[in-house]
């Protein structure tokens, strides 16, 4: 029976990222996968990054990977603005080996995967790097939905909406609570993990999964969310930034 963990959307905040592998560790879950968005908007890109690398079995492409090295017309002034200052911190610089390999490791980054008998997108099966599987499609957009349950065959996992919960055959969404916390993993269904570095669905703390067998279970982690809105503001970064991190929105 496998067990594994998952996070996603990391966004550069270091205090998330630890508080969540020390909960992983205290599981007793020895692999970890990472669903893509390393990057983007926090101020620790370079630390966030090498954990990732020394602590994930594998990790995909999210769409703030895939904007450090493209051009961002598509990207909110916010997205923007951070992934302009993630670029100055990693980008590879004389003397600076950590810099370069957290470049290279982020440029050459997968947009999908198959491990377990499960598939992982950072987006959609349909667009594994940009496309939005919102918990409104399931009755606001029911060709949508129709069009990504014909490409699966089996469970998949995804993040980039920062919202925990499950689409099921019916296309409609539950959402992860801490009432209802664990789903059992069974035919077509797209689990949402939720975002480690930046939660929007009103709860600030962090969220990760824990595959067991044919059970999904989504986990909530406290962490010091003030010390990372002061490294934000230290940064220069937009102080929305900051204050979205204690509305968990």
């Amino acid at each position: 029976m496998s067990t594994f963990a998952l996070i996603s959307d990391l966004h550069s905040n270091l205090e998330a990222m630890e508080a969540v592998l020390n909960r992983i560790s205290q599981l007793g879950v020895q692999e970890i996968v990472c669903l893509g968005d390393v990057v983007g908007y926090g101020a620790d890109p370079l630390k966030v990054t090498q954990m990732v690398m020394q602590r994930c079995k594998w990790t995909l492409q999210g769409n703030h990977d895939w904007g450090l090295f493209h051009e961002l017309d598509d990207f909110n002034p916010l997205a923007r603005e951070a992934l302009f200052f993630t670029r100055a911190q990693l980008k590879p610089a004389f003397l600076r080996p950590a810099r370069k390999a957290a470049w290279e490791f982020l440029r050459n980054l997968p947009d999908r995967m198959q491990d377990h008998g499960f598939a992982f997108f950072h987006g959609s099966p349909r667009d594994p790097v940009m496309e939005y599987v919102l918990k409104s499609d399931g009755f606001l957009e029911p060709d949508k939905m129709q069009q990504l349950f014909a490409l699966l065959d089996r469970p998949c996992f995804v993040g980039h909406t920062h919202w925990p919960g499950v689409h099921g055959p019916d296309y409609r969404f539950t959402q992860a609570t801490d009432e209802q916390r664990e789903f059992k993993l069974q035919g077509p269904c797209i689990v949402n993990v939720g975002s480690v570095g930046q939660p929007r669905d009103g709860d600030p703390r962090a969220s990760f999964a824990v595959v067991n067998g044919d059970r999904v279970e989504i986990h909530r982690v406290p962490y010091d969310f003030r010390r990372t809105q002061a490294k934000i503001l230290a940064a220069g970064l937009h102080p929305a930034l900051a204050e979205r991190l204690a509305r968990g929105k």
